[in-house]
């Protein structure tokens, strides 16, 4: 019963997960929300729902208390968290959510192997077939990507730079035939004299 629960929470929570990558990368090209305007406005949010639920559970002396308690504790996974915030939205900014979401799950395997191999886990049938799929997606996800050329905003800011360059050339060359037909006027205004 609790282990079914615990699926379902984590089911939940990926397509959150997913859904929240695909939704800030929305906002940062559609919209043109850059990375740390929407990461504050995110953690604005989050801090003003904290604080409603605090007071409206009646437990803002338990949060005072811990605060006491743990004060370096809390300021250290703070600034960790906010360090981890800012690669995430630097990352979907420049790459795009897939990069973002193909990143994350390395670093959460990556995570799940070391506990693995440091702590001497056992794993059985079912866990052993999850972390297959699990790598198998992210090679295949990483494969893809590469093979589509890349996503993310990184590549629409190439290609936009790629067509003003080409502007340019084109520019210049149109100002380079002007410039010599005003140099043959000249030069024939100077044979007429």
């Amino acid at each position: 019963s609790s282990q079914m629960i615990g699926i379902l929470l984590l089911f939940i929570s990926l397509c959150f997960d997913g859904g929240t990558g695909a939704y800030e990368d929305k906002l940062m090209s559609v919209h043109s929300v850059q990375p740390f305007d929407l990461m504050y406005n995110i953690q604005l949010g989050k801090t003003i729902l904290a604080g409603v639920s605090l007071l409206v559970l009646n437990q803002l002396h338990i949060f005072v208390q811990m605060c006491q308690e743990m004060g370096f504790l809390l300021i250290a996974l703070g600034l960790s968290g906010a360090m981890g915030q800012v690669f995430i939205f630097v990352t979907i900014a420049k790459f795009g959510a897939l990069t973002c979401s193909i990143i994350g799950l390395a670093r959460k395997i990556t995570t799940l192997l070391a506990s693995i191999y440091f702590y001497g886990h056992h794993l059985n049938g079912i866990q052993v077939s999850g972390l297959v799929i699990s790598v198998t997606a992210m090679v295949m996800n990483f494969m893809g990507k590469s093979k589509k050329g890349g996503h993310g905003h990184g590549n629409h800011e190439q290609q936009t730079k790629e067509e003003e360059s080409e502007e340019i050339r084109k520019i210049l060359a149109d100002y380079h035939d002007e410039e010599e037909d005003d140099d043959g006027d000249v030069e024939l205004a100077g044979a007429q004299k």
